[in-house]
């Protein structure tokens, strides 16, 4: 199954047409012991719509299968040629990328598309440290999301678990809130396994185009800033399922 927003969109939705399903069940039985009691729906919070919304950002490959395919070959050509008419011609600096690792590797295809757009090493570092960055500030509104959704269920939960020993409504609203509780928490799972999935890819980008152990001034910063902004995503991610942990407790 290709892992697109489309992809993560539909999963969300199906998550979603569960929990309803399971809330549906609640209600009826609420209904079935007196109809004044049936409860409403809960309604999707802004945060709820954001974790959806920064999960699939996250989810969104950086190269598609069509543009891998179609960078493959021009990514083996370019690697074989070099870097072009003034850029360093030393194999320990180019990016000439073995055939066995742009066949088998993400990471290779994802440097190879980079490669037939860059002609240049330092660029073409540049490039993959714009992405890091574009997922890293994504994983960063995803972070934010999961916490307000925490935050929301515990302070929810902690309510009807205090009044539902003295109220149908509120036992029926519980089980619902339990129940959309667990659909979020299936999300939060999701938006960390995409995450790692970036952050192997960059791990996997950084190792092929960072080919000798003393760049120059130049490539040397370059690759800093590369490397602050994948330890970012790192920690981001160690967030993120410290609150996976959080919402499955209050759950």
């Amino acid at each position: 199954m290709r892992n697109d927003g489309s992809t993560i969109s539909a999963d969300a939705r199906i998550r979603r047409v569960a929990a309803c399903l399971t809330v549906a069940l609640a209600l009826l039985a609420a209904a079935c012991a007196t109809d004044s009691e049936a409860p409403e729906p809960p309604a999707q919070s802004q945060a709820q719509r954001d974790l959806d919304a920064n999960t699939s950002a996250l989810g969104t490959p950086l190269v598609t299968e069509t543009q891998q395919e179609g960078t493959l070959l021009g990514g083996l050509l370019g690697g074989a040629v070099g870097f072009g008419v003034g850029s360093r011609r030393d194999d320990s600096m180019s990016i000439a990328l073995p055939v066995g690792m742009l066949a088998g590797s993400m990471a290779g295809r994802y440097v190879a598309a980079k490669q037939a757009e860059y002609s240049e090493k330092v660029a073409v570092i540049e490039a993959i440290t714009r992405d890091v960055k574009m997922k890293n500030d994504e994983a960063g509104r995803t972070i934010k999301a999961m916490e307000t959704v925490v935050a929301e269920h515990r302070a929810r939960l902690a309510q009807l678990r205090a009044a539902k020993d003295t109220s149908r409504k509120a036992s029926a609203q519980l089980e619902q809130q339990i129940a959309v509780a667990e659909q979020d928490l299936e999300t939060m799972k999701q938006a960390v396994g995409y995450a790692e999935s970036q952050l192997s890819l960059f791990g996997g980008a950084r190792g092929i185009v960072v080919t000798t152990k003393e760049p120059d001034a130049a490539e040397s910063t370059k690759v800093k800033v590369m490397d602050i902004e994948i330890e970012s995503l790192r920690n981001r991610i160690r967030s993120m399922q410290k609150l996976v942990g959080d919402l499955s407790r209050v759950s």
